[in-house]
């Protein structure tokens, strides 16, 4: 089996953290009100910020995983945000 890359840690890890953060807030947003729904909207924004950061700063060697990650978790975190805004 083939080492994984660098590029796969990074995807790996930002999706993993969307999955969690999404869980959680999902099975506590019936209980909280829709508190939940804020601050995993937050979380998941800063996420992209953070992404869209390191891609800027590795632009030219490695930002490809970094900016990837950022469309990938802006698409999948708007999906999870607006079926947890509908159940509330």
């Amino acid at each position: 089996m083939p080492e994984p890359t660098p590029s796969n840690h990074i995807l790996r890890n930002n999706l993993l953290g969307l999955l969690v953060g999404a869980v959680l807030a999902g099975s506590l947003v019936r209980a909280t009100g829709g508190t939940t729904v804020i601050v995993f909207v937050l979380c998941y924004l800063l996420q992209v910020l953070v992404n869209l950061a390191l891609g800027y700063k590795y632009r030219g060697q490695n930002s490809g995983p970094y900016l990837l990650s950022a469309l990938l978790v802006m698409l999948i975190g708007f999906g999870a945000c607006s079926a947890m805004f509908f159940v509330n």
